[in-house]
């Protein structure tokens, strides 16, 4: 899920480039570890499709403690039984699952000596203090009510890459996002997440950085870059 490791490079350059008083929205929020890193004394908006996820933002927001320890027997339990407790529901389809992959299998180790959901649990309290004012928005990117001239960060799924989530959330139409950021581009000030492969004709790089996409070919990482990228206006 995400940002984690190129969040601090990004968010420098999201940072960097807030106005005063301006408005933060991440409408790609996944994991937040973007919209986390971000000036606090602004309003902060993070949208997700996802509503598993975000019934656990709202959720931890309101006091909710994830469980320290989750067993093979309730990881299937609660895969079948995903709105008993949503908010529980994506700790676990998330945080305890292989690779982080919604669902993707009960994670464990050769050993048996890692405890997947004390981890998960531990990195989401680090993040936790600096998300408590954050609006928490299940919407599609398109009805998010979004303030005038906000700074608007888009972590969308990478084009000519697997999806995310799609039982959950549906199939991502880049075409139809492009029109859409075409036509609110002097509304709002856009970045957008990609890797430098796809960029397309009308947007600038911001920012880029090597990195490893986590695909191997003979035992090796995949290098590609990623890139920050704006409309041109």
């Amino acid at each position: 899920m995400g940002k984690s490791r190129l969040s601090k490079d990004i968010t420098n350059v999201l940072n960097s480039n807030l106005k005063e008083e301006q408005t933060f929205v991440d409408l790609f929020c996944g994991s937040c570890n973007i919209i986390e890193k971000i000036e606090p004394n602004r309003i902060r908006i993070a949208n997700d499709k996802h509503k598993y996820l975000i019934e656990m933002w709202k959720a931890l927001q309101n006091g909710w403690i994830p469980p320290n320890d989750i067993s093979e027997e309730e990881y299937k339990y609660i895969r079948e039984n995903k709105n008993e407790n949503m908010a529980l529901t994506s700790f676990v389809g998330f945080g305890c699952s292989y690779s982080g992959k919604w669902f993707g299998g009960y994670a464990r180790d050769g050993k048996g000596k890692r405890n997947y959901a004390d981890e998960a649990k531990r990195g989401i309290e680090k993040k936790l203090d600096n998300l408590h004012l954050v609006k928490f928005e299940n919407k599609d990117y398109k009805d998010v009510e979004i303030p005038l001239g906000s700074l608007v960060y888009c972590d969308i799924p990478y084009e000519k890459k697997l999806g995310y989530c799609k039982k959950e959330v549906g199939e991502f139409n880049h075409d139809e996002f492009y029109k859409w950021v075409d036509d609110n581009k002097n509304k709002y000030d856009f970045y957008i997440s990609e890797y430098k492969e796809n960029i397309r004709e009308g947007f600038e790089i911001i920012w880029e950085k090597e990195s490893k996409t986590g695909v191997k070919r003979n035992g090796k990482n995949i290098d590609t870059i990623e890139v920050l990228i704006k409309p041109i206006i």
